[in-house]
């Protein structure tokens, strides 16, 4: 059953006096090139905002505000990745730092002589390899790599990108058991710091993006 229109009325002009206009969210990720994608930014962190204003309005807490908190974590989180992928495979794909992305290790068997050929090692077949570089897929290039191909090409610091990696394990990793309370105090820093960071990083984006022009 929704809120009466009066109660819903109250709700909303809450949340809208606590929040910027909508141009300043529209306007937030004015630096990335693709429409779609900062449309949807704009809206994720909009979305969030919302929901965070509400929460905080009704002064959420116990499981509730354990809730607040990891939804807060993965939207930011999910803000960040689309970012550094965007401008990491979208726009500076032909840097050498993000070319590197793309290598793995590889090993491959090859033939020699039959005295080395089937030889036994505490139980384990020796195989005759070397190793070569092969191509992984785009979709397998881990997270912490994408934030260490960033900080090479100067979009972001060394101390950010440490954060990043932090929120997004977190994201991957939600503290289920609400009831160790050091599992939620660090979440509570987390998405404290998954928020105030996001100027930071908008700061530290455009800079090292000017910069590599």
């Amino acid at each position: 059953m929704p809120f009466r229109e009066d109660i819903k009325k109250e709700i909303e002009e809450y949340i809208l006096n606590h929040l910027p206009d909508e141009h300043w969210f529209d306007d937030y990720f004015d630096y990335v090139g693709d429409e779609e994608l900062r449309n949807r930014l704009s809206e994720e962190f909009k979305a969030i905002r919302y929901i965070y204003k509400f929460l905080e309005g009704i002064q959420a807490d116990d499981w509730l505000r354990n809730a607040q908190i990891r939804i807060q974590v993965f939207y930011y989180a999910s803000i960040y990745e689309a970012v550094i992928h965007h401008f990491l495979f979208d726009v500076l794909g032909d840097k050498e730092e993000v070319k590197s992305l793309f290598n793995t290790k590889v090993y491959k068997k090859i033939s020699v002589s039959k005295e080395l050929n089937g030889l036994i090692h505490d139980g384990k077949e020796i195989k005759t390899m070397y190793e070569t570089v092969g191509k992984r897929e785009m979709t397998t290039i881990r997270f912490e790599h994408k934030i260490e191909a960033c900080i090479k090409l100067g979009l972001i610091t060394e101390e950010l990108g440490a954060e990043l990696k932090q929120i997004y394990d977190l994201r991957n990793a939600i503290h289920l058991h609400a009831e160790i309370r050091k599992g939620i105090e660090y979440e509570l820093e987390m998405s404290t710091i998954a928020y105030r960071r996001m100027k930071i990083f908008r700061e530290q984006i455009t800079k090292g993006l000017s910069e590599l022009e």
